[in-house]
């Protein structure tokens, strides 16, 4: 059975990008525009993965998400990789990072394919 990976991203273009990435090497790929979308996608389908953004409705949505996400025993064992383009920004440091939050790893948009999925086949185990 194929693994099912959630993409939570207000990023229409990045979100189709995504998902032809991995629906091309066999994933089955769920989606959500906000945080609250995210939270209802993962109890609804039970994703083996979590690709999300930091900032999507407001500027730490991601963040907050991740934060319920860790809270809520039905949803906390579902590994999470943080995507987002803060990480190569100056702001990155004001913002929270794998240390502070319950995620896996923190990766830099834009991802090159290859690293994506490496990354994805990593943790969507």
């Amino acid at each position: 059975m194929a693994k099912t990976i959630l993409i939570v991203d207000d990023d229409p273009d990045l979100v189709l990008a995504t998902r032809l990435v991995l629906e091309s090497a066999g994933y089955e790929v769920v989606e959500a525009g906000t945080g609250e979308e995210g939270l209802a996608q993962m109890r609804a389908n039970k994703p083996d993965l979590v690709l999300m953004d930091v900032m999507m409705a407001n500027p730490l949505d991601g963040y907050y998400t991740t934060q319920e996400i860790a809270d809520d025993p039905d949803l906390s064992r579902t590994p999470i990789l943080m995507v987002s383009s803060i990480t190569n920004s100056d702001y990155a440091e004001r913002f929270p990072t794998d240390q502070h939050l319950s995620i896996r790893e923190f990766v830099s948009k834009p991802i090159e394919p290859k690293e994506l999925l490496k990354k994805v086949q990593r943790y969507a185990r």
